[in-house]
């Protein structure tokens, strides 16, 4: 993607992290930050978390559309279509923290994004 390359993979996992169930998950080559999404997500309460520096700066964006095929099955170009829509001007954000702060204001959040964005 651009100039940079992403790792990815799909693992079954539940209690561990923020999606349980079967997840995908790509990590930038340059180990810079990574997205997390779920796969077959129910429609009602979809999200999609990015993370960066270490897991102190996190997002979790509302209201993802759907990366896997009809079969939930994602593949490279789901993969592509997911990081793409990451870097969007403007998302929903169902919860965000940088460092210790977790209660930050929408501006807050936004710039936290374009931060993301740079990556």
């Amino acid at each position: 993607m651009g100039n940079k390359e992403y790792l990815w993979w799909v693992f079954d996992e539940y209690d561990q992290t923020e999606l349980d169930g079967i997840q995908v998950k790509a990590v930038c080559s340059d180990q810079t930050h990574f997205i997390k999404y779920g796969l077959q997500q129910k429609p009602d309460d979809r999200k999609l978390v990015l993370a960066w520096e270490n897991y102190t700066k996190l997002v979790h964006l509302s209201s993802p559309p759907v990366f896997e095929d009809n079969e939930g099955i994602i593949s490279t170009a789901g993969v592509k279509e997911m990081i793409q829509w990451c870097k969007k001007e403007r998302h929903r954000i169902q919860y965000s923290c940088d460092g210790n702060k977790n209660d930050l204001t929408e501006t807050e959040q936004q710039l936290l994004l374009k931060e993301y964005r740079k990556n």
